[in-house]
């Protein structure tokens, strides 16, 4: 007993310190799952990002409710940090069409569903126009499915954070 008492205090360990360097896992659809770290610079387009629904944030309670992020010591709203692709940032033109995004001049070929997976309504804030000083747009490219801005709307830019993968795989 005192063996795998050790045992699990070492992986615990491992794992706090991993946590600490700033790795992360991801096991959600959204982006391929694997290993991911996050670094101190700051996201651009291109770039994947980390970041959480703060508490105030009109959301945070459709999400909570509809358990969709799960729970998280990670956030301050109690909730999973999200992992996105940023494709746009502020000056950026957009032009949002159910089943389609365009950025500037590149098309994001993304239907969006009215309904979640258990047939409660969608919102969608995202619109058309510039994307305003502090604002960026996150899609995730990896999964059609996946809840971002298409639903929930632009995302403060101070409040991502740049991740880097890894290790992926899928």
């Amino acid at each position: 007993m005192l063996k795998l008492a050790i045992i699990f205090c070492n992986i615990l360990a491992v794992l706090i310190t991993a946590h600490c360097a700033g790795y992360r896992l991801n096991l959600t659809r959204s982006e391929p799952l694997g290993l991911y770290k996050i670094v101190s610079e700051a996201p651009s387009r291109g770039d994947l990002a980390s970041f959480c629904f703060s508490p105030e944030n009109e959301y945070k309670d459709l999400t909570a409710d509809r358990n969709y992020l799960g729970t998280s010591l990670l956030c301050p709203s109690g909730q999973k940090p999200l992992l996105k692709e940023v494709v746009g940032v502020a000056g950026d033109s957009i032009t949002v069409k159910f089943s389609s995004i365009k950025v500037n001049d590149t098309i994001f070929i993304l239907t969006s569903r009215t309904h979640d997976s258990n047939g409660r309504k969608l919102p969608h804030e995202l619109r058309s126009g510039t994307i305003p000083s502090g604002k960026a747009l996150l899609l995730s490219t990896h999964h059609k499915n996946s809840f971002d801005s298409r639903y929930f709307g632009l995302v403060d830019a101070l409040a991502l954070r740049k991740v880097i993968p890894v290790f992926t795989f899928n």
